[in-house]
C-alpha cells in the first residue's frame, strides 16, 4: 500500500508530480469528502481506507490509468472495491460543486475548432463456423465406395 504519510509529506513539486494536483486542491477535496461524511444519515460498514487514502486511490487511477486490479493490490483491497471507491469519490467531488470533472463531451461544437473524429469499431463479434450435422461429419459408407 502506498505510504499515505510519505506521500502527504512530499514537497509541493513532489506531491504534484505523484498526484497531478496541488496540495491545496487535495485539501479542498478532503474537505468536500469530510462534509459529505458528516451529512450521512446511515453509517453502514466503514471503509478499509481512510478518506485521504480514498482520494489518493482515485488520483492514482486518474493519473496513471493503471488497472483496478493493480491499484487494488497496492492499496490492499479488491478491484471491485477500488472501482466503487473511485466512483464514490468522483460523485462526491462533482456534487460538491467545487470541482469540474467532465462526464461527457461538450454538447455544442464551436465553429472555429476543426474537429477530426476517428471512430473505431472494437466490438467483439463471434466467428461464424459451419454447423456440425450428421451429414457433414459422417464418413461415406463403405458399400457406397466403388
Amino acid at each position: 500500500m502506498p505510504n499515505k504519510a510519505k506521500i502527504l509529506k512530499q514537497s509541493e513539486a513532489g506531491f504534484k508530480r505523484y498526484t497531478g494536483i496541488h496540495k491545496a486542491t487535495f485539501n479542498e477535496m478532503l474537505e468536500a469528502m469530510q462534509q459529505h461524511e458528516a451529512q450521512k444519515t446511515k453509517s453502514g460498514r466503514p471503509s478499509a481506507l481512510s478518506l485521504e487514502e480514498q482520494i489518493l486511490l482515485a488520483l492514482t487511477y486518474w493519473r496513471e490509468y493503471r488497472t483496478l486490479y493493480h491499484i487494488g493490490m497496492d492499496f490492499g483491497i479488491h478491484k471491485s472495491s477500488a472501482s466503487r471507491i473511485i466512483r464514490k469519490v468522483e460523485d462526491i467531488l462533482i456534487d460538491s460543486g467545487k470541482f469540474k470533472l467532465p462526464k461527457k463531451l461538450p454538447s455544442r461544437v464551436d465553429e472555429d475548432i476543426d474537429w477530426t473524429v476517428v471512430i473505431v469499431d472494437a466490438t467483439e463479434t463471434p466467428i461464424e463456423r459451419p454447423k456440425k450435422t450428421k451429414e457433414t461429419t459422417t464418413a461415406a459408407r463403405r458399400n457406397n465406395i466403388p
